[in-house]
C-alpha cells in the first residue's frame, strides 16, 4: 500500500503531534485564565488526559480492555502524595495515627515525587502484566478489574501505609495550569512516539489479526507486556498529577468513577488514535462542565436547563453506549489530527 495508513498504523507526521499540542495548550491556558474554578477544572482535565492517553497506548492499540489502570494511578498518587505531604501532618493527623514510622519522614521534591509516581505505576504494571498479558477478551477485562479491586481494598483497609478510608491532607498543590500542562505535553509526545514506533505497529498488528501476528514474528505476550508497562507508567504519572491538583490523597478518587470516566473519554473520542484520546477528553470535559452548571441551576450564555443531580453521569453513560452501538470508532473515527486544507492544495 502506498498510503501512510495501514490498518490503523501511522508513520510520523509532524502535524499529528504539533496540532494536538497547540490545541491543548491554547485551550488550557485561555480557559484557565477565566476564573479560579475553571483553572481547577483545567488542571483535573489535564490529569484525566494523561490517564486517557495511558489507556490509548494499551487498550486502543491492542484492543484488549483494561479496568486495572486506575490501580496504577492510585499507586502513583499514593507515592507522590505520601512523599510530599507535610511531615507534621503525617505525624499528628488522627487518620494517620497508625502510619508506619519511616513514611512520616519520607520527603521528596514535588517534581521528583511525580517521577517516582510514574516509575511505581510502571513497576506494578510490569509485575501484574507478566501474568495478565497471557489473557484475552473477557478474561483479560475481568482480571484487570480484579487488580483494581485488589489495590483499592488494600489501601482502603490499610492504616499502616496511609489513611485507609480517610483522606491524606496537606499535599502540596500545583501553582497553576502550566505545570500539569507541561506534564501532559510530555505525555502526548511520548505516546505519539510509541504509537509510530515498531512496538506500536506490532501491537496494532495483534489487534487487527491475532492469529496471523505470530506468523509475522510478533510475540503477542511480549509486545503487550511492554505496552502495558509503559501505559502503567503513564497512569502512575496521571495519579501523581491528580494528587497535586486535589491537594489530598483519597483512595476513592481512583476507583470506579475515575475508571468509568476515563474509559468513556477514550471510547467517545476514538480509541484507535492518540487524537481520539485527546478529543474525547476535551469533549467529555467540556460537556461535563456544562451539565454540572445546569445541575447547579446556573445559566450558560442565557440558556438555563434545570437538571437533577446525577444527570451528568447518566448522559455521559448514554453517550458511551450510543457510541459503542452506532459509532464504535468514536468522533475522530480513529484518525490522527490533520490540519484543514483547501481542496486542490
Amino acid at each position: 500500500m502506498k498510503n501512510n495508513k495501514v490498518d490503523g498504523i501511522t508513520r510520523f507526521k509532524s502535524e499529528e503531534i504539533i496540532g494536538p499540542l497547540i490545541i491543548v495548550s491554547i485551550l488550557a491556558i485561555s480557559v484557565g485564565l477565566i476564573s479560579a474554578s475553571l483553572q481547577l477544572a483545567v488542571q483535573f482535565a489535564l490529569c484525566n488526559l494523561v490517564m486517557v492517553l495511558a489507556l490509548q497506548v494499551f487498550v486502543g492499540n491492542s484492543g484488549v480492555l483494561s479496568f486495572g489502570h486506575g490501580a496504577f494511578a492510585m499507586i502513583g498518587a499514593w507515592v507522590s502524595g505520601m512523599s510530599t505531604a507535610s511531615e507534621r501532618v503525617k505525624g499528628n493527623a488522627l487518620a494517620l495515627e497508625n502510619l508506619w514510622e519511616p513514611l512520616i519522614g519520607w520527603n521528596l521534591n514535588l517534581y521528583l515525587s511525580i517521577l517516582f509516581a510514574a516509575v511505581a505505576g510502571g513497576i506494578v504494571a510490569a509485575i501484574s502484566g507478566a501474568f495478565l498479558m497471557r489473557l484475552n477478551g473477557l478474561a483479560a477485562g475481568i482480571a484487570t478489574f480484579a487488580v483494581l479491586g485488589l489495590f483499592y481494598n488494600f489501601f482502603f483497609n490499610n492504616t499502616k501505609l496511609g489513611p485507609g478510608s480517610q483522606a491524606l491532607p496537606a499535599v502540596p498543590k500545583f501553582s497553576g495550569v502550566y505545570e500539569p500542562l507541561l506534564l501532559a505535553a510530555v505525555a502526548i509526545i511520548l505516546v505519539y512516539g510509541l504509537n509510530v514506533s515498531s512496538i506500536g505497529r506490532k501491537l496494532r498488528a495483534t489487534r487487527e489479526d491475532l492469529m496471523s501476528a505470530p506468523a509475522l514474528g510478533i510475540s503477542i505476550q511480549k509486545v503487550r507486556w511492554v505496552a502495558f508497562t509503559l501505559s502503567g507508567a503513564l497512569a502512575g504519572l496521571s495519579g501523581g498529577m491528580y494528587v497535586h491538583v486535589a491537594g489530598t490523597w483519597q483512595v476513592q478518587d481512583y476507583y470506579l468513577v475515575f475508571t468509568f470516566l476515563t474509559l468513556a473519554m477514550l471510547v467517545i473520542g476514538g480509541s484507535a488514535s492518540m487524537w481520539g484520546a485527546i478529543a474525547g477528553t476535551l469533549v467529555v470535559t467540556a460537556v461535563g462542565q456544562i451539565l454540572l452548571l445546569w445541575e447547579q441551576g446556573k445559566s450558560i450564555v442565557g440558556l438555563k436547563i434545570d437538571l437533577p443531580n446525577g444527570a451528568r453521569s447518566l448522559i455521559i453513560a448514554a453517550t458511551l453506549v450510543g457510541m459503542l452501538l452506532w459509532r464504535s470508532s468514536g468522533i475522530t473515527k480513529g484518525q490522527e489530527f490533520k490540519f484543514i486544507r483547501r481542496r486542490g492544495k
